[in-house]
């Protein structure tokens, strides 16, 4: 039987809307199928928002079978897997991003090999013309026993070790090499694609041949424009939202 929940939530003062779906999402993500939410009133009371902005965010998480909205009895958690908000303007791990709305990353698969990139990829992946000797990285995540992604990185053996990896690794490598005392991240250059899932793909990720996947593509620059990490991103759909905050200019006058 669906019961009513009364959760714990930091209020948000006059927070935007991303942080108040961020807030609700983080709450989503650790209740069960059939929950109901406190009624409107209530819940934007302790969030500290007011009910057109909740009604927004919650309109926004119904149309994307987060939430069922029964006409005249309440708001419940649909039954499905947990969902994630990226916003690609600040660069963080799944991993990081999991632990902040309350859920922990198993890694499946992992993969850690030696290899030489030569020719045209040494230019597109790293910026260089002679061949670069660089440490591969693959490895399947997984949240509540289901995959999401599927992450390949490449990064130059000057900056990471196998040994590095093999004993520090929960997910990210990005993390691994922030922690790192003697590399001084810059920035990430990023391209996003919709790709379809090929046969080795679909059997990492348990999915269908032919499945559509969000695929980011990222250099990863230190304080010498060096690229540290290229990585190769593939994440479920249905699972992932990617958003970006873009800055307004003014028109060209004529």
């Amino acid at each position: 039987m669906s019961q009513s929940i009364s959760p714990k939530i930091q209020t948000i003062s006059r927070a935007p809307r991303f942080e108040l779906e961020a807030s609700l999402i983080h709450l989503l993500n650790n209740l069960n199928p059939g929950d109901r939410l406190p009624p409107e009133p209530d819940l934007a009371r302790q969030l500290g928002v007011s009910r057109a902005m909740l009604r927004e965010v919650v309109t926004g998480l119904v149309e994307r079978g987060m939430l069922i909205r029964r006409q005249g009895i309440g708001t419940f958690v649909a039954n499905q897997t947990p969902f994630f908000d990226f916003g690609l303007e600040v660069l963080e791990s799944l991993d990081s991003l999991a632990k902040r709305t309350g859920l922990e990353t198993e890694v499946r698969d992992l993969e850690i090999q030696p290899v030489e990139i030569i020719g045209r990829e040494t230019k597109i992946q790293f910026n260089e013309e002679k061949p670069v000797n660089a440490l591969e990285v693959s490895r399947v995540i997984a949240i509540n026993g289901k995959a999401v992604a599927y992450l390949i990185d490449l990064v130059p053996g000057c900056f990471l070790s196998q040994s590095e990896v093999k004993t520090s690794i929960h997910g990210s490598v990005y993390d691994l090499l922030a922690q790192k005392r003697d590399i001084t991240l810059s920035y990430s250059r990023t391209d996003i694609l919709a790709v379809k899932a090929d046969e080795k793909l679909a059997k990492r990720l348990e999915i269908a041949r032919g499945t559509a996947l969000i695929q980011l593509t990222a250099q990863l620059f230190d304080m010498n424009e060096q690229v540290v990490d290229y990585s190769k991103s593939f994440f479920v759909p249905g699972q992932f939202k990617f958003h970006v905050m873009r800055r307004l200019t003014r028109p060209l006058e004529v």
